[in-house]
């Protein structure tokens, strides 16, 4: 298995298929293999670059408070260096489309387009989950994780999606679950977290994939991004929640390829 030895952490990484390379990043409390309705797809025509989040997964952190959105980002220019790639697209759900924002911010040479589903630009900016849902985000650390996933379930999948695709989501979840730590530090990184007056700055091609769903991060968010980013593209799924890509797979794989087939190098 690929690591990647960072000063205070060991990650871990992994790439499949062959092509001009993107880079995977997941949200809050999720290791990488919930990419498992996504990745395999686009592996088909790219080199997918898949990596576990500081608090997620098989990566290891030995010492730590709060994992910083900054350090993850940072963590993504070490996976591509290890996977001897100067550029990638990159594409970032909830948590990892932060993480992705501010990989732009500080190696924008090294995004070749940004994909940002189902997040927001953090800070006084960012319009919030109604309060029941957002007491729920620190609840669910003391809930037993079938608990967790039960509770936020209304509010992070589609009215329409069936029970096999939640509870597939949630088979692979529970098998991945991170501590009460990894998660509470993941989530405490981004309460003070924004990068909403660097967002004009990025040249980039970006897409942001929004379902009008969804309750965890309103779809307001997505507008604000899109309105934000110099060279971006607003699609909204009015059929998906939060988790768009099990919601709606199809709809977001092809939105995905079309972005990257426009702005292939």
């Amino acid at each position: 298995m690929p690591y990647v030895q960072r000063p205070d952490a060991r990650i871990h990484w992994t790439s499949l298929g062959e092509g001009e390379p993107v880079v995977l990043v997941m949200g809050l409390g999720c290791s990488s293999a919930m990419w498992f309705r996504i990745a395999p797809q686009l592996a088909r025509t790219h080199r997918v670059i898949l990596l576990d989040n500081r608090g997620a997964g098989l990566t290891r952190v030995p010492f730590f408070v709060v994992h910083r959105v900054q350090a993850m980002a940072a963590d993504i220019a070490a996976v591509l260096d290890a996977a001897g790639e100067r550029s990638a697209h990159v594409v970032g759900f909830s948590m990892g489309g932060m993480i992705s924002q501010q990989f732009a911010v500080d190696f924008p040479q090294r995004v070749r387009t940004l994909s940002l589903l189902g997040t927001h630009s953090g800070g006084p900016w960012a319009v919030q989950a109604a309060a029941p849902v957002r007491k729920l985000l620190f609840d669910k650390a003391h809930m037993s994780p079938e608990e967790s996933l039960r509770a936020m379930r209304s509010h992070t999948y589609a009215r329409g999606t069936p029970d096999a695709l939640f509870e597939e989501d949630a088979l692979v979840r529970i098998a991945n679950q991170p501590s009460t730590r990894d998660y509470q530090a993941q989530l405490f990184a981004l309460i003070y977290w924004s990068a909403y007056l660097q967002l004009p700055r990025l040249t980039m091609p970006a897409l942001v994939l929004h379902g009008l769903q969804d309750a965890l991060i309103p779809p307001q968010n997505g507008r604000v991004l899109a309105a934000r980013l110099p060279r971006a593209r607003l699609v909204e799924l009015p059929e998906a929640s939060h988790w768009l890509t099990t919601d709606r797979t199809d709809d977001c794989l092809s939105a995905l390829r079309d972005h990257l087939e426009s702005h292939r190098s």
